[in-house]
C-alpha cells in the first residue's frame, strides 16, 4: 500500500482559522486516500489553544505554547522566537513529510519555517487573502517561488476552504436539540472569535447585555483563548471552546467578527449576521464585511451600541447562502495529494464521494455534531472496501437485520482480509447474501468467528463463498456448532475451504460427521 505522509502547518494568530481551514483539507486528503487505497498519515503544527479541534477530527496534533501562552507565562518573547525556530524545525526533520501544507504565510508565521522547507518533498501554500500592502512586501511576496503549489481560497479560483460540506449540516431541529434550544425561542450565535483580542474580556459581556431579550437565547461562542468573565443566565447558553459550523442551521442571526473563517461559515450555512470587524494586521474585516452588507446577508455595526438595532434586519439567508455556495476543501486536497500522487487519478477518487455517501459517513459516525477519530476511520476503512457509493447500502442492510454497528464494521473488514483480491462490489453482493443468512441465528459474535475460521481465500471468489454458505447454514440451527464442524473439516487447511463447504452442502448433509 502507497503511504503518504502530510504535515499541516497551522501557526497563525489569535483565531482559529488557519487550524480549521488546514483540517478540512486533512479531512478529504483522507477520504480521497481511502477511495484509492492510499494510507494517510496526518499531522498537525499549531500553537492554536483550540488545538483539541484537530484531536476531534481524529487528527494528531503537534502543539506548541501559543505567543499569548508566552505572554501569560511573563516570558520574554525574544525566547518565544528561539523556542519555535528550534522546535519546527525538528518537528519538520522528525516527520520527514511527503507533503507539507502551510497556511497564509509563506515563510511561517515569524520566518521560522524558511529553513525546514527543503525538508518536505512536496510543498503547497494555502494563501489566504491578506491586505495588499502586506500582500507586497519583501519578506512575504519573496518567499512564494519556494512553493510548487499556492490555492488562494475564497477567490474565483478556489472557493472558501471550509471544515464540512452541506451534507454534513445538521437540519434546523437537529442542531436545535443538540444545543438544547427550545422550539420557539430566537436562537442568536454571539462571537467574537477565539477570544485572544485584548478587548474581547471587556467587549464580550457588554454585547450580551445589549442583545438580552424576552424569547431570545444567546449562544455564545466564546472562543478557547477567552479569558474574561462568563456570562451563565438561563437566557445565556456559553460554550468556552468551539461552537461547530454544523451546528449552524440552529441560529435565526448571529453577531460575529469578520475573520475569515467566521464569515464564510455563517453565510455558508445561510445565518444573517451583524458583523463587527475587528482590527488586524493583514487580515481586513471591514472589506469583508461590506461584501455581506452589499449582498444583502448581512450587515456591518461600527460599535457595540449599533448591534441591537442592526439585529432584526440582519439580511436574508438565501443571499447569505448565495454569497458562499460551494466548499473549496474537496478541490483544495485535490490540488495538494496531486502533487505527490500525479498518477493515482486523485480527481476522481474525490469526485466519487457524492453527496449520497458523504451523509452516509456522517450516518455512520452516529453524529455529525461529535464526530470521533475511530468512527472517521470507520468511514474510511468501508469507503475503500465496499466503495464510497456503497455505504449506505451497507448500513441499510445494516439496520434491515439488526445487525449491532461494530458487529457489521467487524463483519465487512474480515471479509475484506479473507478475499483480498474481491473488488467492492463483489463484498456488496456476498454481504446482501450473508447477512440475511446470518440474521436467522441471531448470534452475530457467531457469524464473527465463521470468518475468522476462514483461510485468506486466494483462488475461491467471494460471491461463490457467500452463496456456499447460504446454501450450508440454510439446514442448521445453531451457528456455534455449525462454525466448528466447518473448522474439524476443513482442519486447518488440510481440505481446500470449496471442498469442504461442498461436502457440508451435500444433499441430506447436516453435519461433519454425515459429511
Amino acid at each position: 500500500m502507497t503511504r503518504v505522509t502530510v504535515l499541516s502547518y497551522a501557526i497563525n494568530g489569535r483565531g482559529m482559522g488557519h487550524l480549521t481551514r488546514q483540517l478540512a483539507i486533512l479531512r478529504w486528503i483522507r477520504r480521497i486516500g481511502a477511495v484509492l487505497d492510499v494510507h494517510v498519515e496526518p499531522w498537525v503544527l499549531t500553537s492554536s489553544e483550540a488545538d483539541t479541534l484537530a484531536r476531534r477530527e481524529g487528527v494528531p496534533s503537534l502543539k506548541m505554547p501559543s505567543k499569548a501562552m508566552f505572554r501569560d507565562a511573563d516570558l520574554e518573547p525574544s525566547r518565544y522566537l528561539a523556542v519555535a525556530r528550534s522546535w519546527v524545525l525538528n518537528a519538520v526533520a522528525g516527520l520527514r513529510p511527503d507533503l507539507l501544507i502551510v497556511d497564509t504565510f509563506a515563510g511561517g508565521s515569524f520566518g521560522e519555517l524558511v529553513a525546514s522547507l527543503e525538508l518536505a518533498k512536496s510543498r503547497v501554500l494555502v494563501r489566504r487573502r491578506v491586505r495588499p500592502e502586506f500582500a507586497a512586501a519583501d519578506p512575504y511576496a519573496s518567499l512564494l517561488p519556494l512553493y510548487g503549489t499556492v490555492l488562494e481560497p475564497a477567490t474565483d479560483a478556489l472557493p472558501p476552504i471550509l471544515l464540512r460540506e452541506r451534507e454534513e449540516l445538521l437540519p434546523r431541529d437537529a442542531a436545535r436539540d443538540a444545543l438544547g434550544l427550545g422550539d420557539d425561542e430566537q436562537a442568536v450565535y454571539v462571537t467574537l472569535g477565539g477570544g485572544g483580542d485584548v478587548a474581547a474580556p471587556a467587549q464580550l459581556p457588554r454585547l450580551i447585555e445589549r442583545l438580552r431579550r424576552p424569547g431570545r437565547r444567546l449562544v455564545v461562542g466564546a472562543g478557547p483563548l477567552y479569558s474574561g468573565p462568563e456570562i451563565r443566565r438561563s437566557d445565556v447558553l456559553w460554550i468556552d471552546r468551539y461552537v461547530p459550523i454544523e451546528l449552524f442551521g440552529a441560529f435565526d442571526r448571529a453577531v460575529s467578527a469578520a475573520g475569515f473563517n467566521a464569515f464564510h461559515e455563517l453565510m455558508y450555512a445561510g445565518v444573517p449576521t451583524v458583523f463587527l470587524p475587528q482590527p488586524r494586521i493583514a487580515d481586513d474585516q471591514e472589506e469583508r464585511a461590506r461584501r455581506a452588507e452589499a449582498a444583502g446577508a448581512g450587515r456591518v455595526a461600527a460599535s457595540l451600541d449599533e448591534v441591537a438595532g442592526l439585529l432584526e434586519d440582519a439580511g436574508d439567508p438565501r443571499a447569505a447562502r448565495a454569497l458562499v455556495p460551494t466548499n473549496g476543501a474537496r478541490p483544495a486536497a485535490v490540488a495538494a495529494l496531486q502533487t505527490v500522487l500525479p498518477d493515482h487519478g486523485v480527481a476522481a477518487a474525490a469526485e466519487s464521494l457524492t453527496g449520497s455517501a458523504l451523509r452516509a459517513l456522517a450516518r455512520l459516525s452516529g453524529s455529525a455534531v461529535n464526530p470521533t477519530a475511530t468512527l472517521g476511520r470507520r468511514g474510511l476503512a468501508l469507503a475503500r472496501l465496499v466503495g464510497a457509493d456503497g455505504i449506505g447500502a451497507f448500513l441499510d442492510l445494516c439496520d434491515a437485520h439488526a445487525v449491532p454497528s461494530e458487529v457489521g464494521f467487524t463483519l465487512v473488514r474480515a471479509l475484506g482480509r479473507k478475499f483480498p483480491a474481491a473488488d467492492a462490489v463483489a463484498l456488496r453482493d456476498a454481504l446482501a447474501t450473508l447477512v440475511p443468512v446470518w440474521a436467522g441465528f441471531d448470534d452475530w459474535m457467531g457469524a464473527v468467528s465463521l470468518l475468522r475460521a476462514v483461510p485468506t481465500q486466494r483462488t475461491l471468489s467471494v460471491r461463490a463463498f457467500a452463496d456456499l454458505v447460504g446454501r450450508w447454514l440454510a439446514g442448521r440451527d445453531d451457528l456455534f456448532d455449525a462454525v466448528a464442524d466447518l473448522t474439524r473439516l476443513e482442519g486447518g487447511g488440510a481440505r481446500p475451504l470449496v471442498e469442504a463447504l461442498a461436502l457440508l452442502t451435500a444433499p441430506g448433509v447436516t453435519s461433519r460427521e454425515e459429511a
